[in-house]
């Protein structure tokens, strides 16, 4: 017979890029089906640190963060020559990365926000430490990896690690977010009979433990207990995803926090080689609660005001909790980190960088008092926001930002702040706005001479914000029928569908602005790694092992013998299932053949494989041969790889706007022209406006030779009013790809 128990696990290990595939080695299969988004030629030595100093402006503008780049890693594991050895150390990954950075002159690191939580929670007791350590696991991680990285800076002793530390202050910064947190939840019966007697367990992090939680999310839904258990004992309590940023959970969270403890600044701690700052997560998590819990009660305009109120009473309520940590040497300073900031002002998510700074004065004169003003200002150090070549918002609030400061000159400095708050005869004195900039200006002198701006995902745009609405918010419709939504795109079924199959964006599934390394080359022989941009000019838009092996594995599956045999004689029961099965599996791989041009999202597409694909798959069939569980495999590879040329391809058209490359006819010449078909431009922008990126007017000039990802951090490295970039890395290479991205940059 033809089918294995195995199939759905190698079928599916086949589509997960990062994971290993099934039982087929890298050595068995075609060197063509190889794809990296990042050069593998890349070593931790590459980077050119001799001329670390001359590229240090720019260097210093990235951050690294640790959050996997989605659907940008190689289909095989990291090997150990790139994934950390010093001597006969074995490097954490997170050290790896770190180390990397460092010996390039990066110094700035983001802790992943917590909560560290699998997604099929199982929880614990409720004296249990599940969540307590949820919260906190990432920054154990963190401050365990750096300092696996900082030892092996030191003990390589080639002057990279005095070339980190020379100058003033710390030798690195490290930025955690702070505002979400996994709480069990609790009757009032076991609260109160839970144990209070130590300070580490989930009792002391609970959901309604202070004041201001606010549930987010399930993140698991409890167990109750066995009917023949009479003590309850096998009971396990719910787990929620909270948000808070009350004055209470802020100091309670730095004060438990492992890292901040770590590093914190006392007179007796040898471990202040790090600068920690705090940011407030997503402050307009607290504007959706109070619209979700009284939207029943006002109208909508005085319900979006009281709403923003809430808000900024919550901000400020951190803020002074951050004023009071940074008096007892817990953190050097603080910020925020919101996607609201990157909303359009009318967006009921909008946050204004006016608010926080606002914010900030009233927590500096609650903790401080006006008569220090004149000594010391806020601690307010960082504003960060979401912005890319498509998503150009955040890059605009950069600027108004920089240009209230008076920081837009190359040097980051600058004398001439603009008039924000300046009376004029045509203001209405009595608009909170008017007087909110009039407050700023007033107490400028509080405010610290600059606050950095630092950009999130520059290679990852989400339609509408990642909100899922164009201005209104669940439950705000203008017709009062609950739910706002953005229209789907591209869903090539008109709608009805629930599952998506790659061939839309939507919130769910953003545009990534990434090209792909693939093998080139005739199949058979040793292929060369190409950037898909690079292999899209010279081969053409699919990888060049996909058609001979489409047609294999239509040959295989095309069940001739058996056909034949049903010509001269009655087919068995099994030669009828086996039968079927062909003809299923042959009208899937020719219906995702017939599709490719049409894929948007490779998420989305990968999502479709995992939970549709695959489980029709593996519900048809009892086995699989390993032969034909093989083919069904190297298909998917080479699809997947496939998908992604032609997704890096539509993403560069939209971003292009119409504009394309023209190859000069004279080979003398080696510049290329570009000239604008207004077809396509008419396409291109209809496209931008239903996902959201409306803002993105014209196209962008991206030469062939360019990839996507290089292009996208240039273009963000290259603004003055952005002070860093959070670059999420996943693995030493990417840290290198940023780091040459920004050797070419024009920004100081």
């Amino acid at each position: 017979t033809m089918f294995l128990l195995s199939a759905r696990r190698s079928i599916a290990s086949g589509v997960a890029y990062g994971s290993k595939i099934g039982s087929l080695s890298r050595s068995s299969l075609p060197s063509q089906l190889c794809c990296r988004a990042f050069s593998s030629t890349s070593i931790l030595h590459n980077v050119d640190n001799t001329s670390h100093h001359q590229h240090a402006p720019q260097r210093q503008k990235l951050h690294i963060g640790f959050a996997s780049l989605s659907n940008t890693l190689p289909f095989e594991a990291p090997s150990n020559a790139i994934n950390g050895k010093v001597g006969d150390k074995e490097l954490d990954p997170r050290a790896s990365i770190m180390l990397t950075a460092l010996r390039g002159g990066v110094s700035s690191f983001d802790c992943p926000a917590p909560p560290l939580i699998e997604k099929n929670i199982q929880s614990s007791c409720k004296d249990g430490t599940m969540c307590w350590m949820a919260n906190r696991q990432s920054e154990v991680n963190i401050g365990n990896a750096f300092d696996q990285a900082w030892e092996a800076l030191l003990e390589e002793d080639d002057g990279e690690a005095l070339n980190v530390t020379t100058g003033e202050g710390s030798a690195a910064t490290i930025t955690c977010r702070l505002g979400y947190r996994a709480a069990v939840v609790l009757s009032e019966k076991d609260a109160n009979d839970a144990k209070d007697d130590t300070a580490i367990n989930d009792f002391q992090e609970r959901e309604g433990k202070f004041h201001g939680d606010t549930r987010v999310n399930v993140l698991f839904a409890g167990k109750a207990a066995d009917v023949d258990n009479e003590d309850n004992s096998s009971s396990q309590p719910a787990v929620v995803l909270v948000h808070n940023l009350s004055q209470e959970y802020v100091l309670h969270s730095l004060r438990t926090s492992p890292l901040f403890e770590k590093y914190k600044d006392t007179e007796t701690n040898d471990n202040k080689r790090v600068s920690l700052i705090s940011l407030a997560h997503n402050p307009e998590t607290q504007i959706a609660a109070y619209l979700m819990n009284n939207h029943h009660q006002e109208s909508k305009t005085k319900l979006l005001q009281n709403a923003r109120v809430y808000m900024k009473e919550a901000l400020k309520a951190a803020f002074i909790g951050y004023e009071i940590a940074v008096t007892e040497g817990l953190i050097d300073g603080y910020g925020v980190d919101s996607n609201g900031l990157s909303l359009q002002p009318n967006h009921d998510m909008h946050l204004s960088w006016r608010d926080i700074l606002e914010c900030s004065v009233d927590a500096y004169l609650e903790v401080h008092g006006s008569e220090n003003s004149n000594e010391r200002t806020s601690s307010l150090k960082t504003i960060r926001l979401p912005g890319n070549v498509l998503e150009t918002r955040g890059v605009e609030v950069a600027n108004e930002i920089c240009s209230f400061f008076g920081t837009c000159g190359n040097n980051g400095e600058g004398n001439n702040s603009s008039e924000e708050g300046l009376p004029t005869f045509t203001e209405d004195q009595s608009d909170p706005l008017v007087q909110q900039r009039q407050k700023l200006r007033k107490m400028r002198c509080i405010l610290p001479s600059s606050v950095e701006v630092y950009v999130t995902r520059p290679l990852t745009a989400y339609p509408h914000g990642g909100t899922g609405w164009d201005q209104s918010s669940p439950g705000l419709s203008e017709s009062g029928g609950g739910f706002s939504t953005p229209p789907a795109f591209l869903n090539g079924d008109n709608g009805s569908s629930t599952e998506s199959d790659g061939k839309k964006i939507d919130a769910k599934h953003p545009v990534r602005i990434l090209d792909y390394q693939v093998e080139s080359g005739p199949i058979g022989q040793p292929g060369e790694l190409s950037w898909t941009n690079l292999h899209y000019k010279e081969y053409g838009p699919r990888p060049s092992a996909y058609q001979p092996i489409l047609n294999a594995v239509l040959s295989h599956f095309d069940a001739d013998a058996i056909l034949e045999a049903s010509l001269e004689r009655e087919l068995t029961v099994e030669e009828r299932e086996t039968l079927d099965g062909c003809k299923l599996i042959r009208d899937m791989v020719h219906d995702l053949d017939a599709s490719l041009d049409t894929m948007k999202s490779f998420a989305a597409y990968e999502e479709y494989l995992v939970n549709v694909a695959v489980p029709l798959i593996y519900g048809s069939f009892e086995e699989l041969d390993e032969e034909s569980a093989g083919m069904l495999q190297l298909f998917f590879r080479v699809h997947v790889m496939a998908v992604r040329m032609v997704v890096s391809r539509w993403t560069r058209e939209m971003l292009m706007g119409g504009w394309t490359s023209i190859d000069p006819v004279d080979e003398q010449k080696i510049s290329t022209t570009i000239e604008l078909d207004k077809d396509q431009e008419e396409k291109m922008v209809k496209i931008r406006q239903i996902l959201g990126f409306g803002e993105l007017k014209g196209g962008y000039n991206i030469p062939d030779s360019t990839t996507l990802q290089e292009f996208a951090l240039k273009n963000l490295l290259d603004e003055n009013a952005v002070k860093g970039v959070v670059v999420g890395c996943s693995r030493p290479e990417h840290v290198l790809e940023a780091v040459r991205a920004a050797d070419t940059s024009n920004s100081v």
